[in-house]
């Protein structure tokens, strides 16, 4: 998923409607959601950690998921979206 997928996905399990209250109860800057939102990027390893916090999720799961979306090579990202799977954060 990329970073303002994670965003949304925060957004609306607290049911937060804007960025900015994102933004401010995750701990990110408004800055970098905006930036993720017009160019679609993933989350860099301390808003990964973040995110993963404000979803109850493990760190680790979100972790290897932004690495597998980052990525060039196929046996890599799939052998990071299979350890994400396992984790069950895309279930």
């Amino acid at each position: 998923m990329k970073a303002s997928e994670w965003i949304d996905r925060v957004k609306k399990q607290r049911g937060w409607e804007s960025d900015y209250r994102a933004a401010k109860e995750i701990g990110l800057s408004r800055t970098a959601i905006s930036n993720w939102r017009v160019r679609p990027m993933t989350l860099d390893e301390d808003s990964a950690i973040k995110v993963a916090a404000a979803l109850g999720e493990r760190p680790e799961a979100v972790l290897l998921d932004q690495y597998a979306e980052r990525t060039k090579n196929p046996a890599v990202r799939s052998a990071l979206t299979e350890a994400a799977r396992r984790l069950c954060i895309l279930c």
